[in-house]
């Protein structure tokens, strides 16, 4: 408290101890201080409340910080055990992402600035055929986000449901709910590719899938969340219904890339 003692050294300037009482609610206890005001200069103050509180607030605020994302952590090393991002991703970075169309290059923009901007209440929505680069952007986002000391959590929805489904086994150490808990902490939660539970599942288990797609993210309502998804928007409309896809990507911006495909690009590079 580099400020606090300079102001000590400067206390031997004040001249008296008014009679009259702080009538301040103290910042820190949220209670009336009620201490004696100091007199310097013929100005009455409250050395508490101007000096002393200011300080005992920034070390409350980043310990409850502190705490806040310890509790946070605790709880996403549920996910440790398991890669929720695919291989090819691990190294995605907004600097190795190559924009290649018109669309490509709005989405990067628009990823960065929603990493400057970020306010923890907004989101967006990624769509677009396979490979065009929406995984990449999202990922390093992620990676942005985490460099900015916010918790964020980039989560694969087939392998998702893979881990969910994990947590019914007997033997299992976590149960849903630990997961659940964790992904609907996080400060920014990044489902990619959404719609893919429908691909290799039955109608119930599609069923099933939804539903839980729909209670963490009703879970997280006034928080973060991207989504990736090969799909339009009408066609995830048609998915999960009008309403309950209303009330998923509330707050999000729509962000369309499209392109060719990039890894089939370089495939088709290679063998020709």
């Amino acid at each position: 408290m580099q400020h606090l003692s300079g102001v000590m050294k400067n206390f031997k300037n004040m001249i008296s101890v008014s009679d009259k009482r702080c009538g301040n609610i103290d910042i820190v206890t949220n209670q009336i201080c009620n201490r004696q005001l100091m007199i310097e200069n013929g100005r009455e103050f409250c050395f508490r409340c101007e000096e002393i509180a200011k300080e005992d607030l920034i070390v409350k605020e980043q310990s409850e910080e502190l705490i806040r994302n310890r509790e946070v952590n605790e709880m996403l090393l549920t996910f440790k055990t398991d890669s929720l991002i695919n291989e090819d991703l691990q190294e995605a970075t907004f600097e190795n992402y190559i924009p290649e169309t018109p669309s490509q290059k709005e989405a990067l923009k628009i990823a960065k600035d929603f990493v400057q901007n970020f306010d923890g209440k907004t989101g967006l929505v990624l769509a677009g055929r396979t490979g065009v680069g929406k995984s990449h952007l999202s990922v390093s986002i992620s990676k942005e986000i985490i460099k900015k000391k916010h918790t964020c959590l980039f989560i694969s929805i087939p392998r998702l449901m893979t881990l969910i489904k994990s947590t019914y086994r007997k033997d299992s150490e976590r149960s849903e709910m630990d997961v659940l808990r964790a992904i609907q902490k996080v400060d920014l939660l990044i489902f990619d590719d959404l719609g893919a539970e429908r691909e290799d599942s039955d109608d119930k288990g599609t069923a099933w899938a939804k539903q839980k797609i729909f209670e963490i993210t009703d879970g997280r309502a006034g928080k973060s969340t991207i989504y990736t998804s090969n799909y339009s928007g009408a066609e995830l409309i048609q998915m999960y219904g009008e309403r309950d896809f209303g009330r998923m990507v509330k707050d999000c911006k729509a962000v369309t890339v499209s392109g060719e495909n990039y890894r089939l690009k370089h495939f088709k590079k290679g063998v020709s």
